[in-house]
């Protein structure tokens, strides 16, 4: 069996691109975007971190957070947002019944893809190059022309706060080339 690294910091900052089960495009409807807002609410009041940036994507979304100091405990964090998503979207009754194998005999909810992405932020470049990343990433899969042009992202607050122009990623031109690097 692999065994997974994951590095913590107390108080750090990461980069995460987190996954739905087989890529389901359901992240977006008006309901699920409530059942996320509440879960990742409900999150931040027992466990606190702050949301830095976040693009939510049909099949995905990508986010950055902080922890708060002494503090590196972010599995805790996404076990508890895809855990209340889940109990929340089933209270909708806005999931499909979608089984998936071993998911199936745990009577496990098929929404989430089993792991996710993580990277710690180790400085404001670092920063800067996922913050693109994030904000960019409506516009490489295909969604809109201009990253502004997506409705479900941070990058809104960051133009009003002077760090984007609107016509920021148009045509292509982010200030990027390589995102290798950068999990998806």
């Amino acid at each position: 069996m692999p065994n997974y690294r994951r590095t913590r910091v107390a108080g750090g900052s990461y980069f995460f691109t987190v996954v739905t089960f087989e890529r389901r495009p359901l992240l977006i409807s008006a309901m699920a975007r409530a059942c996320l807002h509440r879960a990742w609410q409900d999150t931040r009041e027992k466990h606190p971190f702050s949301t830095d940036a976040i693009s939510l994507l049909p099949d995905h979304l990508h986010c950055i957070i902080t922890l708060p100091e002494g503090d590196s405990d972010y599995p805790k964090r996404w076990s508890m947002i895809e855990g209340l998503f889940t109990k929340y979207m089933q209270a909708a009754q806005a999931l499909d019944r979608a089984s998936a194998g071993s998911r199936a005999r745990k009577r496990e909810a098929v929404i989430w893809q089993r792991r996710y992405w993580e990277h710690l932020i180790r400085d404001e470049d670092d920063l800067r190059r996922h913050l693109d990343y994030i904000h960019f990433n409506p516009v490489k899969h295909g969604y809109v022309f201009r990253p502004a042009d997506w409705e479900w992202t941070s990058l809104h607050r960051y133009v009003r706060l002077g760090w984007y122009d609107a016509e920021w990623g148009a045509q292509g031109q982010t200030g990027f080339d390589d995102d290798s690097e950068i999990g998806e």
